[in-house]
């Protein structure tokens, strides 16, 4: 932290203190725009992260319907096969 007494090498009496704590001020203000830069670039990043799950999850739902469509071919192929299979037993009576 910045100490007022330690800014004795500005050697000006009668505004010194002025000057001082124009400094503390400045100090601070780089300090509050380095946070809120910092800020910008967190929220950028989780932007980012928003779209690129937004995509995944876009993929993962695509891929869910493929699926399902999978599973209701090889259900009608099954219940295909059982039918062919009842009608062609030769148990049948």
């Amino acid at each position: 932290m910045v100490n007022p007494d330690s800014l004795d090498f500005i050697d000006i009496d009668v505004g010194g203190q002025a000057a001082k704590i124009d400094v503390i001020g400045s100090v601070i203000t780089i300090i509050g725009e380095s946070i809120s830069t910092y800020a910008a670039v967190l929220a950028i990043e989780e932007e980012k992260k928003e779209k690129k799950n937004a995509s995944n999850n876009l993929d993962l739902v695509n891929e869910l319907k493929e699926m399902k469509e999978q599973i209701l071919y090889l259900t009608n192929e099954i219940q295909s096969l059982k039918k062919n299979q009842s009608r062609d037993s030769p148990w049948r009576l």
